[in-house]
């Protein structure tokens, strides 16, 4: 076909590559071009949509959140001594104060002042028994125990309840430090040493437990419950954090002494800012849904979605259900406001203002509830959230939209290869027809240019 291709044109003069290209190019204009521009134009929908799209998932994340009624069970906790509290949403509490009369403490226990660490610390076998909290464990030693191995015993066998550990005091002397890991009067650790036997007296060196000492051996800290006042009434509790005091509350104590005041608050600042974002989500949405289906015939502007009745009908809905006017009231109540242009403002102090004087009534309008008369009513966004969710949910609106626009693709994209495929052909025929024409032309030529050799001779011989 090549060969074909490239001498086409020898015979006739006229029927040559150039013309099939011309006629070819001229079809591709008229059948394959506005396809392609349908193909272009449904690409530029596709991503129009996947912007719409987050839009709308931003401006639903805004409708949920202020139609969720624990919104309006945050807290704020202001604290003015030393004392950590930190209150749950929906936790039921009034401010209070706190007074920290004794911290708990673990208990701190030190045995002995040796010289190393490492010589043996008895003289015959025995057993190390260490209470706490109604459990006994018994450290077994003999002759040739050091003061390392008996430590590692400890962490080994009561390691779950008691830290073993050897300090260094001073130069060359080494104390065995046992320490409980929880807090409260039930850790207090009670030390005995004795024979291998049942109840005689332990082998250990005098230097380690020394039995003209009280106890043989001495307590550094003992082991204490916290106390403390929660509105001038006194509590005990085995651990500085606190969390079995109220429902939602978690109280550390930091500092004995301290006097605590503790004011609880809503956090009306959570909400406000939830309708802020609510704002700034609405104005983006509809900015760029006024864009996708703009008309402006004087300044030459046609959006995406322009004439598209269900981008328009989106428009349409979003717009009215904001701007409807409820029972209860509007929006425009609560520091919203819309201008000519469409473009929404907010006047944070309308809201502030409301919900220090009635919390509960914007709660009712925002989310829903009983309202003053005892009637079930429906929010303001929970409404708005279940006409966005129409749009966005799983079937929803959006997602049937979406899937048109994909569809018309693969019909656009098939339509596309057939035409290309039937305009090949019928060019692919026209070549061969052209070539077969060129010969014939060709043929002709030849035979014409030899009568015209034998005319010319005929005249040149009758002169």
């Amino acid at each position: 076909m090549a060969g074909n291709i490239s001498s086409l044109g020898i015979g006739s003069g006229v029927l040559t590559a150039d013309v099939i290209d011309q006629l070819k190019a001229a079809d591709t204009a008229k059948i394959i071009d506005p396809i392609d521009r349908k193909i272009e134009t449904n690409n530029q929908k596709q991503q129009s949509y996947d912007l719409l799209s987050s839009y709308m998932n931003s401006f639903k994340g805004s409708t949920f959140a202020l139609s969720n009624d624990t919104l309006f069970d945050n807290k704020t906790v202001d604290v003015s001594g030393a004392a950590e509290v930190t209150v749950d949403a929906g936790a039921n509490v009034d401010s209070f104060t706190l007074e920290t009369v004794t911290l708990a403490k673990k208990d701190i226990t030190k045995l002995g002042a040796l010289n190393s660490k490492t010589t043996p610390i008895a003289s015959a076998a025995g057993v190390l028994n260490l209470d706490i909290n109604g459990t006994t464990y018994n450290i077994n030693y003999d002759a040739t125990t050091t003061l390392e191995s008996l430590t590692q015993s400890i962490t080994d066998i009561a390691g779950t309840q008691i830290d073993a550990s050897i300090l260094e005091t001073s130069s060359g002397a080494f104390s065995l430090v046992l320490s409980s890991k929880l807090t409260g009067a039930n850790q207090a650790i009670t030390i005995t040493d004795t024979d291998d036997g049942t109840n005689g007296t332990g082998s250990l060196d005098a230097a380690l437990f020394d039995t003209t000492v009280t106890d043989g051996y001495q307590k550094i800290q003992n082991a204490t419950d916290a106390v403390f006042k929660f509105n001038g009434i006194t509590a005990t509790r085995s651990t500085n954090e606190i969390s079995d005091l109220i429902l939602g509350v978690t109280i550390t104590l930091k500092t004995e002494g301290d006097i605590s005041n503790v004011t609880i608050n809503q956090d009306t600042q959570k909400i406000v800012d939830e309708m802020q974002m609510f704002v700034d989500n609405y104005n983006t949405l509809m900015t760029n849904l006024n864009d996708m289906t703009i008309f402006d015939k004087e300044q030459g502007k046609r959006g995406i979605f322009q004439g598209d009745s269900f981008v328009n009908g989106l428009k349409r809905d979003i717009a009215g259900t904001v701007t409807s006017r409820f029972s209860s009231g509007s929006l425009m109540d609560y520091g919203i406001d819309i201008d000519r242009y469409g473009v929404m403002s907010f006047d944070s102090s309308v809201l502030e203002s409301k919900l220090q004087t009635d919390s509960a009534s914007v709660k009712t309008f925002f989310a829903g509830g009983t309202d003053s008369n005892g009637n079930t009513v429906t929010g303001f966004f929970t409404n708005l959230d279940d006409k966005v969710k129409q749009y966005t949910g799983y079937g929803g609106l959006l997602p049937n939209f979406d899937s048109g626009l994909t569809k018309d693709a693969k019909n656009l994209a098939d339509a596309k290869e057939k035409a290309q495929a039937s305009l090949d052909t019928r060019y692919e025929i026209m070549t061969k027809r052209f070539t077969a024409y060129d010969g014939i032309i060709s043929r002709l030529n030849s035979q014409f240019s030899s009568l015209q050799q034998i005319i010319s001779a005929q005249l040149n011989s009758n002169n």
